[in-house]
């Protein structure tokens, strides 16, 4: 609830306390490449110390693959997946949003 006020010693990552309103705040945060080598780890990273996870990414790298009939040397499995995965071990959420800054900018 956003309207709780923390307990003495009980603060997060995930909440900010308003001095003015005496309300918690929750943190967001966007990874932009989040699917990708540093974003991913990054993005567990995040979710784990609290703070609610936006993956942006287009994907682009698995379809460079793909077109190039290359593969990881370990197995990479899909952005829909590694969520789930990270929801079952975390019971946190990741969204995800397929987004490619550098044309959808409007």
């Amino acid at each position: 609830e956003h309207s709780k006020k923390p307990q003495k010693g009980n603060a997060t990552l995930s909440s900010t306390h308003n001095l003015m309103e005496g309300t918690i705040m929750e943190k967001n945060i966007i990874v932009i490449g989040g699917d990708g080598f540093c974003g991913w780890p990054t993005s567990l990273h995040l979710s784990r110390s609290g703070y609610n996870v936006t993956i942006i990414d287009n994907l682009s790298r698995r379809e460079i693959d793909k077109e190039l009939g290359a593969q990881s040397l370990t197995p990479i499995a899909s952005i829909n997946d590694r969520i789930a995965a990270w929801k079952d071990v975390s019971g946190q959420d990741i969204r995800y949003e397929n987004v490619d800054v550098a044309q959808d900018f409007d």
